[in-house]
């Protein structure tokens, strides 16, 4: 139950880290790529250097999350998984969770 928290930041900054990728490479966010591939849309929502920005914010996020989950620090993970929604990536909400965990075990303590 310890290593909860550091594993579902970890995690949290991995998904941000892949979705600004993915954002960054093709300009269309990752989530609108599996969206188009089951069918449910023809056309995404949001494209071009907008996306391409918020790629860059989401891999900071996640680099973040994932290198204060290693510290253990909580405040900075919430923040690292913030910064990684904007990628957009909802799976950086693990991060927060974590972060969140992270703080509320620091005040049991």
């Amino acid at each position: 139950m310890a290593e909860t928290p550091k594993i579902l930041a970890y995690l949290g900054g991995i998904f941000a880290i892949i979705a600004g990728l993915v954002s960054l490479a093709t300009a269309v966010p990752l989530g609108s790529h599996l969206l188009e591939a089951a069918g449910v849309i023809e056309e995404p929502i949001i494209t071009g250097s907008i996306v391409r920005l918020l790629g860059v914010v989401g891999i900071i996020g996640g680099v973040a999350a994932a290198y204060f989950a290693r510290e253990e620090n909580g405040q900075y993970v919430i923040a690292g998984g913030v910064l990684g929604l904007l990628a957009p990536c909802v799976l950086s909400i693990l991060a927060i969770i974590g972060g969140y965990m992270m703080l509320k075990k620091g005040e049991a303590s």
